[in-house]
């Protein structure tokens, strides 16, 4: 995709799990064909920015012959699955779902029938515990509710999702395929044919998807297709708080006493790194999982991982307060963004201190679309024309009282406005 710094390219890592030797690859292509700048996206892919034309086939090449990149444009584009990335690590999560997360993605790759999906249709495998994908909304959703079933549900997050029933963890790529092909089928009989899963539910409701799921699929044993319709979620699935890097325990919290921490976490501002930082921080453990929310967890670290993290610019205290800030790229790496959005989230988090620990999120966005953050933030920043309009509880581009401010005087104005909230005036 043509952004303003140049080709931005996805790489999809199944089951955002990235072996150490994989990572230092992905590096070096990063920094011979690209800028030397990686983003971590919310889907739990790696995207390296600023690839030049004549490198677009050498760097998709090299990262097909490890096996990052499908053969074909159509199976790559519906390779959308996130993944627990505590999957594996995680005593306290139901099932180890990293198994069933390559199966779903190897059967999308391979799945022409699938393959007509919309490029953004998202599919989902939660193990549970505390890397729980809670708060990621996508399509189709598959969370363990124990050790061998799922339960699926469609269009939104853990809360807002519309049940379907429950599979067992051998049927889930079969019952993926028969969900996309359903959603297919009943998209072209509407007026309007919806382009997510929620648009479908939300004009035919589960009852019409359901049957027509029971056209595609082989019968289930019987009592597997249970109806968890009215059970309360709290119930079924324990603590349902969404995780995020500032949720996500260190590793030493995970470990044994005398034990070497099993994990460590480290968080990005903006969810972005260079490619020299993903080499050395691949150099300091076995593994890197990539996470959804602008996080990499390091399996396996060694004793000077920490440091190492540290000397590159990662966050690793969870009361940092620049994971407030969310920012999309902004000027020079997006070709509609007029301002520095990172420089001037930054500026916010230098300014405001202290006043920002009881907000959730503080969204710098380059214009009204939102990329980083479509929905309602505590204060957002829409970006027009070199300027801010600046607004509390509102999405990007939502009305605003405080319209046109330089980019010094909207961080004033956002730093005066904390104050007003945390004194009640």
């Amino acid at each position: 995709m043509q952004v303003g710094d140049g080709l931005l390219l996805r790489v999809r890592v199944p089951a955002g799990v990235l072996p150490a030797d994989h990572a230092r690859r992905i590096a070096e292509l990063g920094s011979r064909y690209g800028n030397g700048l990686i983003d971590l996206s919310q889907r739990g892919n790696l995207q390296l920015r600023g690839i030049a034309a004549d490198g677009l086939e050498p760097v998709t090449e090299a990262l097909r012959g490890i096996e990052y990149v499908s053969g074909d444009a159509a199976s790559e584009a519906v390779r959308n699955v996130l993944c627990s990335p505590t999957a594996g690590l995680d005593r306290t999560a139901p099932m180890d779902v990293q198994g069933v997360a390559r199966t779903l993605d190897a059967r999308l790759a391979v799945d022409t029938a699938l393959h007509r999906l919309p490029p953004k249709f998202g599919w989902l495998v939660c193990g549970g515990g505390i890397g729980h994908l809670a708060d990621s909304s996508t399509d189709v959703r598959f969370d363990a509710v124990d050790g061998e079933r799922f339960r699926v549900s469609l269009g939104g997050t853990l809360a807002t999702a519309a049940a379907l029933g429950l599979c067992r963890a051998e049927d889930v790529a079969d019952v993926a395929s028969a969900l996309g092909r359903a959603f297919l089928e009943l998209r072209t009989e509407l007026p309007e044919p919806p382009r997510r899963m929620a648009g479908l539910v939300a004009a035919i409701g589960t009852d019409e998807i359901g049957k027509r799921l029971s056209r595609l699929i082989s019968p289930l044993p019987p009592g597997e297709r249970i109806k968890v319709r009215g059970t309360h979620l709290m119930d079924v699935f324990g603590d349902a708080e969404p995780p995020h890097p500032n949720l996500l325990p260190r590793g030493e919290k995970e470990s044994r006493v005398g034990e070497a921490p099993s994990f460590l976490t480290t968080a990005f501002p903006f969810g972005r790194l260079t490619t020299a930082t993903l080499a050395a921080l691949a150099s300091a453990c076995a593994e890197i999982r990539i996470t959804p929310w602008r996080a990499l967890i390091l399996v396996a670290p060694s004793k000077d991982a920490e440091a190492v993290a540290h000397t590159h610019g990662a966050i690793l205290s969870h009361s940092d307060r620049r994971l407030k800030l969310t920012a999309c790229s902004g000027a020079g790496g997006c070709d509609v963004g007029t301002t520095d959005t990172h420089a001037t989230a930054l500026a916010i988090a230098e300014r405001a201190g202290p006043l920002l620990d009881p907000v959730r999120m503080v969204h710098v966005s380059g214009c009204a679309k939102g990329c980083a953050h479509p929905a309602i933030a505590d204060v957002t920043l829409t970006a027009r024309d070199g300027v801010y309009d600046v607004a509390l509880n509102a999405k990007p581009g939502d009305a605003s009282p405080y319209t046109g401010l330089s980019p010094a005087d909207a961080v004033a104005r956002v730093a005066d406005l904390l104050t007003e909230e945390s004194t009640g005036a």
